[in-house]
């Protein structure tokens, strides 16, 4: 029997064993990603800037969206489980590594050695998922199952480091990681057979390993850019503006090569597909979107001084709420209804969440109370993501409908990144303008600002506090209470910015006449993103 014929899982393996083993694989493969769920730690651990934790997190994401173009043509060449078990042996090296050193720089290079071993493996899963599925409803519900492994992954590794980081130190998260990755070897070596493939095999020629480091140094420069723009004066920095011009030279020259090559890296000609580009900027709104969650989690550590323990109700409701909906959303995808008005009524949920954020928001609060709005966000989330990906999938022809896996994979970095610049600019922007009506009303004319001093003194003085300790402790006290009182503030006309901004979102969909009926044509080897 030809090895391309060959069940990849063995005879004993049941249909449902073998689904199992697949989402463990896509679990372990997105555990990197677990470094970056308490940034304070990271900063901590090694010394650093937060610009750094988010351009570690760019590292990751960039390297695997870049290698995951590369990877459809080097998985038809080699036979899954020895690339799978290559990937886990990179990723535990790596691990170890991490492990040994503490050292920023040695991390970031094996973050972006763990993005190329995270692209191989989802690579695994998207070719072991998508070609099981042959009706419409089953692709529906694939699509579904992986996007909900993915978007819960996040508050699920949260959950698991800050139950590791209360108890040990962040070396044992690369502990947890390598102990992962040997039981997923343990389970592939059982379950898998050795020679079976998903292709007949083909030879690695007229592979573009230029366009693919073209690629990657684009990615990773203008990550950048975005990520450490505003902490370097954006365009009054020449460093700024090289790597601008650098971005754009490497850029054109990706373009001109994709177009002139036989057999591109990823073929552009997919751009040409109107409801294609409507379907990425609709991708790249909703992690724009999605990227202000970070504020949320901000204002339970700043404001509420929440323990990240006690965060962990949040991040199962967050749970719930993503898997609910998205198989509610399937389901409404599956019985035909209009793609256009299910996205309308995600970025509507979204714009509840806004407005239910813009209600608890202020100095005084409980963690409970910021349960509901994450609820409602999960629910947005999910509600969103099939429906948008579903539209954007059903623009592309058949013959390059892969490449628009590829580019909407960068869509999502490329909203995931804009997001961290946007939303840094937007609370320095807010923040700075609250800072400053504070302070024109906080001086020593104000009647107010005498008695609350008087107040915070007495309150000292009856703790059994020295009268010039208690001058000293209670003008720092003060100073606290303010900055308390700007962020809550900042974070209360961010949430207005983001509510006015969703709004307009919706009326651009509306008024788009040629997607308002879209019809769903997931075609079978389809595999999205």
């Amino acid at each position: 029997m030809e090895t391309h014929k060959i069940p990849l899982f063995k005879p004993w393996v049941s249909e449902w064993m073998a689904r199992s083993v697949i989402f463990s694989i896509l679990m372990t493969c997105l555990y990197s990603f677990a470094f970056y769920s308490n940034p304070a730690t990271v900063i901590r651990f090694y010394g650093i800037q937060p610009g750094d934790v988010e351009y570690g997190a760019v590292v990751i994401y960039g390297s695997t969206v870049a290698f995951l173009a590369l990877d459809f043509r080097i998985v038809k060449y080699f036979a899954p489980r020895r690339y799978l078990l290559t990937a886990i042996a990179i990723n535990s090296i790596c691990s170890l590594v991490c492990l040994y050193s503490g050292d920023w720089s040695v991390f970031i290079v094996c973050q972006f050695v763990q993005g190329i071993t995270c692209a191989l493996m989802s690579g695994i899963v998207l070719n072991l998922v998508f070609p099981r599925l042959h009706s419409t409803r089953a692709r529906v519900i694939g699509y579904t199952i992986l996007y909900a492994g993915i978007q819960i992954s996040a508050p699920f590794y949260s959950i698991y480091s800050s139950m590791v980081l209360h108890y040990f130190d962040f070396n044992w998260l690369f502990y947890g990681s390598t102990i992962l990755l040997l039981a997923l070897t343990v389970i592939v070596l059982l379950t898998m057979n050795d020679s079976a493939r998903f292709h007949k095999k083909i030879p690695l020629y007229q592979v573009d390993w230029i366009g693919y480091l073209l690629y990657v140094v684009f990615i990773l420069t203008m990550g950048y850019i975005l990520v450490y723009g505003r902490q370097l004066g954006w365009f009054s920095n020449n460093r700024i503006l090289f790597l601008l011009l650098f971005v754009v030279l490497i850029l054109s020259l990706f373009v001109i090569r994709q177009l002139t090559l036989k057999r591109p890296l990823i073929n552009l000609v997919i751009f040409k597909e109107k409801n294609f580009i409507i379907g990425l900027v609709l991708l790249f709104t909703f992690y724009i979107f999605k990227g202000s969650t970070g504020l949320a989690y901000g204002y339970l550590e700043v404001i509420l001084q929440t323990d990240p323990l006690q965060t962990v109700p949040i991040w199962i409701t967050v749970i719930c709420g993503t898997v609910i909906s998205m198989f509610a959303t399937s389901r409404f995808v599956l019985m035909g209804y209009n793609l256009m008005r299910i996205i309308l009524l995600g970025f509507g949920i979204m714009a509840l969440y806004y407005l239910s954020m813009l209600h608890f928001v202020s100095v005084k609060g409980e963690t409970a109370d910021l349960i509901l709005p994450l609820f409602i966000y999960s629910v947005a989330t999910g509600v969103l993501f099939v429906p948008i990906v579903a539209f954007t999938i059903s623009a592309a022809p058949p013959k390059i409908a892969f490449n628009a896996s590829l580019i909407g994979i960068f869509a999502r970095f490329t909203g995931f990144t804009a997001s961290l610049a946007f939303n840094n600019e937007l609370q320095a922007f807010i923040r700075y303008a609250v800072r400053k009506k504070v302070n024109e009303s906080v001086d020593e004319i104000n009647v107010k600002l005498s008695g609350t001093l008087k107040g915070i003194n007495q309150i000292y003085l009856h703790g059994g506090k020295d009268i010039y300790i208690t001058k000293d402790t209670s003008g720092g006290y003060l100073n606290k209470l303010i900055k308390a009182q700007i962020f809550a503030r900042a974070t209360h006309d961010y949430y207005d910015w983001m509510f006015i901004s969703v709004v307009c979102v919706m009326g651009g969909i509306l008024i788009f006449p040629q997607i308002k009926n879209v019809i769903l044509k997931l075609k079978r080897g389809s595999i999205p993103y």
